[in-house]
């Protein structure tokens, strides 16, 4: 084997095993009810989260966003992945998601590649 052969091997060995079978109710509901239900929900003080209707309670919450903040099957375009990756930031204040000081656990890389791989098998109710 050459050393380029052995090198893309290893790069493929370190690639997220997540399959195209990211379950959204067994795999990433509860990771959204941990990070995000807590503010986003129509009962929470989150004022901005009730008038933009930007609940992440249910499936239904998050499939609602299909289309706009997740682009079915292109997780790079989506804003979901964008926001859980802290790249894009919310409000006049630029605030990231979760907020650093709200002491709610953020997403890992491990979680972020989860909903990606999500996103990319066509964001499905499952």
């Amino acid at each position: 084997m050459t050393k380029k052969t052995i090198a893309a091997l290893a790069c493929l060995a370190v690639l997220p095993a997540f399959s195209e079978d990211v379950s959204l109710s067994k795999d990433l509901m509860p990771l959204f009810d941990r990070s995000c239900a807590d503010c986003h929900n129509p009962d929470s003080k989150n004022k901005r989260a009730i008038e933009d209707k930007t609940y992440f309670l249910t499936k239904d919450d998050l499939l609602g966003k299909v289309g706009t903040a997740i682009k079915a099957g292109n997780p790079e375009e989506s804003g979901l992945i964008k926001v859980l990756d802290q790249i894009a930031k919310f409000g006049k204040r630029g605030i990231p998601m979760p907020p650093p000081r709200s002491g709610i656990a953020k997403f890992s890389k491990k979680e972020i590649e989860m909903v990606s791989a999500w996103i990319k098998a066509g964001a499905k109710d499952n």
